[in-house]
């Protein structure tokens, strides 16, 4: 069970997901938008809500969270989907999906899966070992995205890559050192981004299962960005219209 405190992630497990939500505590019966809009959805689906103070919490300290303090629900986790029905996620004629390489930080985690909502990702693998889980700070720091962008959890992202390689989803690794660069890619294909740990980067083997490597080539003097920065500016330039 999570304890989120982002009335948006909140909200969003409401509108996707209601019966995972267990119960609901604000501090104030009328607290004020966005936690009004949560109150309102959780007596609709019958979530037992209570009102008052609860035990201070110094665990939210740092996320990306708005209003902490005002109220919290016990939910759910959500849930991992097979990698198959993954690559089915979504429509159109162009698709995008993450696959991160041991991204270790909940803070990176939930940053990537707040813009991966934001951009229109229709999926994110995971690696099962060494990596952050899915758990309440990669909840809160989404906002949402993590009820909106279904995920895979995985125990081999080569063998990963090669799946989507097979739904003719062309594989897009990151790498400060390829000649690359992000803003020479084709625009008429799906592309799945590959993201690598925060210290050491995509692993050799899957760098070598790539399609193609590409750079962010710095334009001031500041060389490189941290994986949720990087990842922004990239799905900025993969997203744009043909």
């Amino acid at each position: 069970m999570l304890e989120l405190r982002n009335p948006h992630s909140i909200q969003a497990v409401l509108e996707q997901r209601p019966r995972a939500v267990k119960r609901l505590r604000i501090q104030a019966e009328h607290p004020g938008e966005p936690w009004d809009a949560v109150l309102e959805l959780a007596r609709r689906h019958g979530v037992p809500v209570s009102t008052g103070a609860g035990h201070e919490d110094r665990r939210g300290a740092g996320r990306d969270t708005e209003r902490v303090g005002a109220g919290s629900a016990m939910v759910e986790p959500p849930s991992p989907i097979p990698l198959e029905l993954l690559f089915q996620a979504g429509e159109g004629d162009r698709g995008l999906w993450l696959a991160l390489d041991q991204v270790q930080d909940p803070q990176n985690l939930g940053a990537l899966f707040r813009l991966a909502g934001f951009f229109g990702v229709r999926g994110i693998v995971l690696t099962k070992d060494r990596s952050a889980s899915v758990n309440a700070t990669v909840c809160d720091v989404a906002a949402g995205g993590a009820e909106h962008v279904p995920f895979s959890v995985v125990a081999n992202l080569v063998q990963s890559l090669e799946k989507a390689q097979e739904n003719s989803i062309w594989v897009l690794g990151t790498c400060e050192r390829a000649e690359g660069s992000i803003y020479s890619i084709a625009r008429d294909r799906h592309w799945m981004l590959v993201l690598g740990n925060e210290g050491s980067g995509l692993r050799r083997l899957t760098r070598e299962r790539c399609d193609q490597l590409v750079s962010l080539p710095p334009l001031g003097p500041v060389p490189s960005l941290n994986v949720a920065t990087a990842a922004a500016a990239c799905l900025a330039v993969m997203s744009r219209p043909s």
